[in-house]
């Protein structure tokens, strides 16, 4: 065997794993391709189309094929930029195996099989059925989006200390939120729905799993309603940035427009004294010598705050501001 065969082999065995546990036999394959697939439907026999969904598929199901169980679940993992993205999860469970099907960003699979590997007991107390089994597989699973519903909330918990503060808006990490609150309303949602199936695979287990199967319900219902919650909050948050960020505009455009009206009688004073005309106080008819030289710019003041503070007593008796 030349070195490329020995590197291919070597990483053939480091993406599949295989522990057994009496008559129980449990394949881990991270990263999967289309030789892995074939291999599972010539070794167990699994439809095609199933091992198919296995690589693509995005929608999830819980399949009962008599023989065995087919999962296709889906479940949040957040990437190097902080955003939540699905990642699909295949489990095949019958009699006496399971198979499981991932990509390599899901840890707590990987430390769980490693657990199983190193200690007895745990293999022994985990491994006691294929169903007992794929439960600590999902329950893990589930632990993550508790964990990514934590971070979520911290940021939600950012957005509502300072939404209420008008000086500055808060649009950008609000539509952040959002599409967090989307994806794992997509992921959890499904979850919900289909996860209930599970407890089909109760006949390969002589142990009453129905406990377990109501576990997971509820932690999933749990999850959804957390998801619901942070949902309604947002919107909350949402309109009052709206709100407030329309109350800051509109305060600048009051006071934009104040300014604006009040240079309106210096504007027309300033335009008809520019004109090239004789006017009372213009140097044409003869300056004024109350104030010496200045006589003349000082009327034209006074004359343009006149009106300047008439319209300020009007605007502030009106209440405009």
């Amino acid at each position: 065997m030349d070195s490329s065969s020995r590197g291919s082999a070597s990483q053939s065995e480091n993406r599949i794993q295989t522990l057994t546990n009496g008559s129980l036999k449990w394949t881990d394959i991270t990263d999967p391709t289309t030789s892995d697939m074939a291999s599972l439907g010539r070794d167990y026999g699994f439809h095609p189309l199933d091992l198919q969904e296995c690589l693509s598929g995005k929608v999830t199901k819980v399949e009962d094929h008599g023989d065995h169980v087919f999962l296709l679940l889906h479940f949040p993992e957040e990437d190097s930029h902080g955003l939540v993205v699905p990642n699909r999860v295949s489990l095949f469970l019958g009699k006496d195996y399971l198979v499981t099907i991932h990509p390599g960003e899901f840890g707590c699979i990987l430390q769980l099989l490693e657990a199983c590997r190193n200690d007895e007991k745990k293999r022994s107390s985990f491994m006691e059925s294929s169903p007992y089994l794929a439960y600590r597989v999902i329950d893990g699973l589930i632990d993550t989006i508790f964990s990514i519903l934590d971070d979520v909330q911290g940021n939600l918990d950012d957005i509502e200390a300072v939404v209420f503060d008008e000086k500055k808006s808060q649009a950008v990490p609000i539509n952040h939120a959002r599409r967090q609150i989307a994806v794992l309303e997509r992921i959890v949602f499904p979850l919900r729905l289909y996860l209930p199936d599970l407890s089909k695979a109760q006949r390969f287990s002589k142990e009453d799993l129905s406990i377990y199967f109501s576990d997971l319900n509820h932690k999933i219902g749990l999850s959804s309603g957390t998801v619901d919650e942070m949902k309604e909050m947002l919107e909350i948050y949402k309109d009052t940035d709206f709100v407030t960020s329309s109350n800051r505009t509109n305060n600048v455009l009051s006071v934009l427009t104040i300014l604006f009206t009040l240079t309106i009688p210096a504007s027309l004073l300033s335009s008809i004294y520019g004109m090239n005309i004789p006017l009372p106080g213009g140097l044409v008819t003869g300056p004024l010598d109350f104030a010496g030289p200045y006589s003349s710019f000082l009327v034209i003041v006074i004359l343009m705050l006149i009106p300047a503070f008439v319209m300020v007593w009007y605007f502030r008796r009106a209440g405009w501001f």
